[in-house]
């Protein structure tokens, strides 16, 4: 898998928004799929795998509650469609954490994982950037 996309992608400061918090939480998802390919490809037991996204669902919630309080601060113009996306996500991360607890094969696991991971990574680089065009220029 080292030739897909999703795993070569790197955190950069270009997709910092200027917010401590959640700059800190996004650079954590790039190192989480680093993490998580790192587990796969080691053969890791499916209970490790499981055990991970149990916990990066938890972080997921925190990170949309504290990105949902930054965009309140700021005066975000698209903060109700920008939620709407979050319950997406959150939805389809619940869908895929689902989907990895009941599947047969590691394989099955990898290719939700990589779903998932590849749609937070392009919300991160793509959605999110909006954002910070309304950063207040002492934090951008």
């Amino acid at each position: 898998m080292s030739g897909n996309a999703l795993w070569q992608y790197r955190w950069s400061d270009d997709f910092a928004l200027g917010d401590p918090t959640v700059d800190g939480q996004h650079r954590a998802f790039f190192e989480e799929a680093a993490a998580l390919r790192a587990a796969l490809a080691s053969d890791e037991p499916k209970e490790c795998i499981v055990a991970y996204c149990a916990a990066f669902v938890a972080n997921l919630r925190s990170h949309f509650a504290d990105e949902e309080d930054l965009m309140g601060r700021i005066g975000f113009p698209a903060l109700a469609i920008h939620r709407q996306e979050h319950e997406r996500l959150l939805a389809r991360t619940e869908e895929v954490v689902a989907g990895i607890h009941a599947a047969d094969c590691l394989i099955d696991c990898l290719l939700g994982a990589h779903a998932l991971m590849e749609a937070l990574v392009e919300h991160v680089t793509n959605q999110d950037m909006r954002i910070k065009t309304f950063m207040p220029r002492q934090c951008a």
